[in-house]
């Protein structure tokens, strides 16, 4: 067994858990300014929801929901190190995170194809 492969998956899971937050604060500002188009009229809403009904956005929502899920997980599992629980296993620990939030991503997929794909 790799003897660095529990730094290395530290490492990604203090990457990841950073561009994550990022990326959650940069959405939570662009959700506020969607939101805020509704102070323009219901009209102007509309067509910004339109827009976000594309296709495009659709697949942007699923890494969101990728984004959310690994923030969410990855701190459970920061949290349980700070009780003292699984500090021998943080790359174990990472890689059942990286595997949950695959099996919820491709579930919210699955479940998403109908807005893909519609006519």
């Amino acid at each position: 067994m790799d003897r660095n492969a529990g730094t290395r998956a530290g490492w990604w899971a203090w990457f990841l858990q950073r561009l994550t937050g990022v990326a959650l604060v940069g959405y939570l500002f662009l959700h506020i300014l969607v939101i805020s188009t509704v102070q323009a009229g219901q009209d102007a809403f509309d067509s910004v929801l339109i827009v976000l009904q594309k296709p495009f956005f659709v697949v942007l929502d699923l890494f969101l929901i990728a984004a959310v899920v690994y923030h969410a997980l990855n701190g459970v599992r920061v949290l349980l190190f700070d009780l003292g629980i699984g500090l021998k296993r943080q790359a174990g620990l990472f890689w059942v995170c990286m595997v949950l939030t695959t099996i919820l991503t491709l579930v919210a997929g699955y479940f998403s194809l109908p807005l893909i794909f519609r006519n």
